[in-house]
């Protein structure tokens, strides 16, 4: 079963990078921001799962908490030779 799992989501991954393939440069840009929405969507979904009383501007603070955080860990693993 762990099988099939790993070949659709192989499956899956190749047929975005067909898709992206086939966008203009204008759409490529514009994409970015609406792949970056759905993922801070998907992470708040996540937080709420996590805090299930927080309050959509907590639920916002701890977002913006957790994306400063991945930030410093991608600045860092730029900086390390």
């Amino acid at each position: 079963m762990e099988d099939r799992i790993i070949s659709d989501a192989r499956f899956a991954d190749l047929a975005k990078v067909r898709q992206a393939r086939l966008l203009t440069e204008e759409q490529r840009v514009l994409e970015g921001p609406r792949l970056f929405a759905g993922v801070c969507e998907r992470m708040k979904e996540g937080l709420r799962d996590e805090r299930p009383g927080a309050s959509e501007p907590e639920i916002h603070r701890l977002l913006l908490q957790r994306l400063a955080r991945l930030r410093k860990i991608d600045t860092s693993r730029r900086v390390m030779p």
